[in-house]
């Protein structure tokens, strides 16, 4: 199969529901073809998915979205492959290794708490915009070692950035200035102030690296520390929220989660394999790759097809805490597996534990209904999926 048969006109940002509904309609031996743009494949099997994740003999991270110009752009550590991309990941995953996060944990149960704190009194709140988008932006510039007194400045540019999303040119949006150039003046400018006051930091700790026989530069620096901006937020922020939103709907599982916290860190699983919405991309190396891919040409691995595959995981649509296996890849899989697994997790299970600490019970407002922004293709009997731009507004 190539890329002139059976092409579908199908949009690369489209909703995990139409990436599912498209798969069923048109994949055929585990992938279809968009016509859309310069074209890609859309791999629709965990198995397939999960191949192509680890084969990076037949799939090269050339091509690591299907967004017009994104091969010209150089993301560390996601554009780097073999010993160079081995060497980040080392440097780069004592930031983020388990015990790393332990210590960060008081810090981020106390951020939890505090913004809490702040409208607990009102009996409504904007879930995503006035609670998980600051604590997990704040979360990540402590990690990182971002003067937390920047926050404002930070959440205006990723909210720029989300808005870019919907813009009739995504691309050109996120370059306009408020964008993806706002983030790297501000790394910059964050890097000179390292160089002039060094601290006890990650950038800091970036002036002693040497990658493949060379020293880490400063274009080095600014393109890994906006990749963290980029990649530790907006995910996290969608997994937190469509969590709640479960279950403000779904009043038995709500009742469990408050009753028996040994559940929790299962139930935290399930939403990250059951919300899962990242499509990152791959180039195929060779003729054949994955079976059906030409050189050069773009492959999609949706997590949401992925984690939503029938054959791995019996009714994927259903939220189920006592999944007896569940070996989703929320956080991809093989070489480039997201190096902040362990943080995000710990972001959303404490957020999750204190936020019912103090609102157990919580539900949608009365007259709340799906609002374009909110759309994403759900069934009538489940809320709508929340990415990029929408309002999860909470009563209690």
């Amino acid at each position: 199969m190539r890329a002139e048969a059976e092409a579908v006109d199908f949009e690369f940002f489209n909703a995990p529901a139409e990436y599912r509904r498209v798969a069923a309609e048109h994949a055929r031996d585990g992938a279809f073809y968009s016509g859309r743009g310069a074209g890609f494949w859309v791999f629709t099997t965990y198995e397939a998915i999960c191949k192509a994740f680890k084969d990076e003999d037949q799939f090269t991270v050339g091509h690591v979205s299907a967004a017009e110009g994104a091969e010209e752009e150089r993301w560390i550590p996601l554009t780097v492959e073999g010993s160079p991309h081995a060497e980040w990941r080392r440097k780069l995953a004592a930031w983020f290794t388990p015990g790393r996060v332990r210590e960060l944990e008081p810090m981020i149960r106390r951020n939890a708490r505090q913004r809490i704190e702040r409208f607990v009194e009102h009996g409504e709140v904007s879930f995503n915009e006035d609670f998980a988008r600051p604590y997990v932006l704040e979360n990540l510039m402590m990690a990182v070692g971002w003067p937390v007194e920047d926050l404002d400045h930070l959440l205006r540019i990723n909210r720029a950035m989300i808005a870019a999303r919907s813009a009739p040119d995504p691309r050109e949006a996120s370059y306009s200035d408020v964008g993806l150039p706002a983030l790297e003046r501000y790394v910059r400018e964050h890097v000179g102030r390292r160089h002039a006051e060094p601290a006890d930091d990650l950038t800091t700790a970036t002036f002693t690296w040497e990658v493949d026989g060379a020293p880490v530069t400063d274009e080095d620096r600014v393109s890994l520390l906006s990749v963290l901006f980029l990649a530790g937020v907006d995910s996290t922020v969608n997994h937190m929220a469509n969590a709640v939103q479960h279950l403000a709907c779904h009043e038995e599982d709500r009742q469990r989660y408050l009753a028996e916290r040994d559940v929790r860190p299962a139930a935290v699983e399930e939403f990250l394999r059951a919300f899962s919405c990242m499509y990152p991309g791959r180039m195929a190396a060779r003729d054949g790759a994955g079976s059906v891919a030409d050189r050069g040409q773009t492959v999609l691995l949706p997590l949401a097809l992925a984690n939503h595959d029938p054959d791995v995981f019996p009714e994927p649509g259903r939220i189920h805490f006592d999944r007896e296996r569940n070996p989703h890849i929320a956080f991809g899989t093989g070489h480039h597996q997201c190096l902040g697994a362990a943080f995000a997790r710990t972001q959303i299970l404490t957020a999750m534990d204190e936020w019912h600490a103090r609102i157990p019970r919580y539900r949608l407002p009365e007259a709340s209904g799906p609002s374009a922004a909110r759309t994403g293709g759900a069934g009538p009997s489940e809320p709508p999926f929340l990415r990029n731009a929408y309002d999860l507004r909470l009563v209690w």
